[in-house]
């Protein structure tokens, strides 16, 4: 990036007659700061050292400087406000921070500089991601997007309602992972991959975490950002491997098999405690009034009562109740998919002991499915009040489980939610790390015919409407911001 100008760290508030060539990094979404009705959008700026500089813009300079700082592009920009950041903010934000208003000037240089860029990501591989479930660790990914979900809107625990959406990754050994992109991403970065869905786009995104919702994703932060096809030598060699492989990419999108679960392959890599003293015992959870934790409990469970109703009809698109008939499509109230597909989900109430206590609990869709020995079609016929013959009611040795606790309404206490099931007897140990592998979590039960498998997720449609519907029917032109 030459070396004539001045280097980020080399401006203080007070410097006069700066000029630094930089790029720009990261270029968030505008936002509305949360004690005052301003938006703000920012950005991080990279010098040639890799010395970085956060930077704001305010108001209506947002829309004004919108084709200016382009996410990738180097610039020399001088003439910006530099101001020491505050101290409740340096942590995350560096000591300085610039403001660009109209009295900045900025110059774009035509400069390719996406190898320095590139080389200030450290990527987490997909089968090392379950090893961040759930513990908000900042993480930075790169995959092909082979498919993307309807748009659904949900309702947070304080009574908002967002817009998400689900992108399809995989990497260059096939392994697949859900991409959950929440509010202004659906409205940016999932517009302009609708619409350019078909190209097989190659995204590199920062600032992401893992969650064990679906039962292993990935998932927007308010700080994420992305380059989607960014001219980067690493998405020339992504793209290369995909036209070489296009035949086995082409029919993973049509078989369309991560759809169902979780991928067996990253659930595989899940590491579960072996070590007692690593297991949470339930008398310390009992009455919890925090939500949101997560727990690995080893116990026993059983059904709590007998005559209850081990399904529910559901959206396909959102999991929620729906009372539809099993294969309508609709109009999905909760998550508004115009196209819903009404189908059956299995579902539990337990009770999950330990030596300590219990807790009650439930499990949804596949921990209820193992639990169970059933499926959910199977469970949508059964008329009968169930027995040990038709169904598994009780778990007479230990098991692992992962153990989510979720706010609950009416009382003070948490409720529990089973996401995962280990049977300790399927895991080969692992004496240096004291962690062992899960087998089989996440893969359908074996007695599940694939043709019934898909019936529950998939509709008739053909991919060229399917592919018409996930996208918005909105006509508005999106510009590829990295260009």
């Amino acid at each position: 990036m030459g070396d004539k100008f001045q280097l980020i760290h080399d401006v203080s508030p007070g410097t006069t007659g700066w000029t630094v060539k930089v790029v720009v990094a990261e270029k968030f979404s505008p936002r509305v700061a949360q004690r005052s009705p301003t938006k703000y959008q920012n950005l991080t700026l990279m010098d040639s050292e890799g010395s970085t500089v956060q930077t704001t813009l305010y108001g209506q300079n947002i829309t004004a400087f919108q084709d200016e700082l382009l996410l990738g592009k180097t610039y020399l920009i001088s003439n910006a406000l530099v101001k020491e950041t505050n101290a409740e903010y340096k942590a995350k934000s560096g000591e300085i921070q610039w403001t660009i208003s109209g009295r900045t000037r900025i110059r774009r240089v035509e400069e390719n500089n996406s190898n320095l860029l590139i080389s200030t990501y450290s990527f987490t591989d997909f089968e090392d991601l379950p090893k961040y479930m759930d513990s908000n660790v900042d993480i930075s990914v790169v995959g092909m997007i082979i498919d993307i979900k309807p748009r659904r809107i949900i309702q947070t625990r304080f009574g908002k309602e967002c817009q998400v959406q689900d992108l399809v990754l995989v990497n260059k050994r096939f392994d697949t992972v859900l991409l959950t992109m929440w509010e202004t991403f659906v409205d940016n970065e999932c517009k302009y991959i609708c619409q350019n869905l078909r190209k097989k786009l190659i995204l590199i995104g920062k600032h992401l975490k893992v969650t064990s919702f679906n039962g292993l994703s990935i998932s927007t932060k308010a700080d994420s950002s992305f380059f989607i096809d960014g001219e980067f030598e690493l998405v020339e060699e992504f793209k290369s491997w995909g036209h070489t492989n296009s035949e086995i990419i082409d029919n993973m999108i049509s078989e369309k098999h991560y759809l169902t679960s979780t991928p067996s392959k990253l659930s595989s890599k899940l590491s579960v405690p072996t070590a007692e003293k690593d297991f949470t015992e339930i008398k310390n959870i009992q009455g919890l009034k925090t939500a949101k934790q997560f727990f690995w409990i080893k116990g026993k469970t059983s059904v709590k009562v007998l005559n209850q109703t081990y399904w529910y009809m559901s959206c396909n698109n959102c999991n929620k109740i729906s009372s539809e008939n099993y294969g309508d499509i609709y109009p999905c109230v909760f998550c508004k998919c115009t196209d819903a597909k009404a189908i059956p989900r299995a579902k539990v109430y337990m009770k999950l002991t330990d030596p300590t206590g219990y807790i009650n609990a439930t499990a949804i869709g596949n921990p209820a499915e193992y639990f169970l020995q059933s499926n959910a079609e199977i469970l949508m016929n059964q008329t009968l009040i169930p027995t040990a013959a038709s169904m598994r009611l009780s778990m007479d040795e230990d098991e692992i489980f992962y153990v989510k606790a979720i706010t609950q309404e009416l009382s003070t206490d948490c409720k529990f939610e089973i996401l995962f099931i280990v049977n300790p007897s399927q895991i080969a140990g692992d004496k240096n790390t004291g962690k062992a592998p899960v087998e089989h979590i996440g893969e359908p039960i074996k007695f599940l015919e694939p043709t019934t498998k898909r019936s529950l997720f998939h509709s008739d449609t053909d991919d060229a409407q399917s592919s018409k519907k996930k996208c918005d029917k909105s006509t508005i032109e999106i510009t590829k911001k990295n260009q």
